[in-house]
């Protein structure tokens, strides 16, 4: 079982993209080719799903928006289960290891619940139609968000019923809430570089 993700950086993502140039605001036509048994993701909603003669997998991504080069996340990995919301036009996406589906419930519930609201005061700022949350074992970057797709570390979301206090729900919101709505608003609406850190993860915690 493994994980691949990318973690783009400003100054590196040039040695990605270098006929970039000095553009760094550009659409992006993502594609992954991946084995049947990984699931692949990216900014945007899956627009189609191939397979070669060599029985690997192109899953192609729908045109993203004008976006910074560093916005972009392309993951894939064997070790998630998808739980997803089928009753609004913005879908939101968990994946998590399988041996933890009864420990992911709750964050579940909590991201479902914000982007309900979100969705029903502030959908006009919407760019894309998807959200997909990714707990990830031992994640280091845990200020990890991105147009579409935010990543967790996983013990920061797990809420284990028979040995967890209740105080624990509180902070499982209070981490699920933050990047929840920095994701919504500054990744849709506006665009992170032009916020002092400090100040954008202060709005979205408040």
């Amino acid at each position: 079982r493994w994980l691949a993700a990318t973690h783009y950086q400003t100054f590196a993502t040039r040695r990605l993209f270098p006929l970039l140039k000095n553009n760094r605001y550009v659409s992006y036509n993502i594609s992954i080719k991946h084995h049947k048994n990984y699931t692949a993701l990216s900014n945007m909603p899956v627009r189609a799903i191939n397979i070669d003669k060599n029985n690997m997998i192109w899953t192609h991504f729908v045109t993203s928006p004008i976006m910074p080069d560093d916005f972009g996340l392309m993951i894939a990995a064997n070790v998630v289960h998808v739980r997803f919301n089928q009753d609004t036009s913005q879908t939101v996406k968990l994946f998590y290891r399988t041996d933890t589906t009864s420990h992911m419930i709750f964050a579940y519930t909590v991201i479902l619940n914000i982007a309900l609201l979100l969705k029903n005061i502030f959908l006009y700022i919407r760019r894309t139609p998807e959200t997909n949350h990714i707990a990830i074992p031992k994640l280091l970057g845990v200020e990890e968000i991105k147009l579409g797709l935010i990543l967790y570390n996983e013990t920061d979301i797990i809420f284990d019923q028979e040995i967890d206090p209740e105080m624990r729900k509180f902070e499982i919101i209070r981490i699920i809430g933050r990047k929840v709505v920095h994701e919504w608003f500054f990744y849709n609406a506006i665009f992170p570089h032009k916020w002092d850190p400090c100040l954008s993860k202060g709005f979205a915690t408040f």
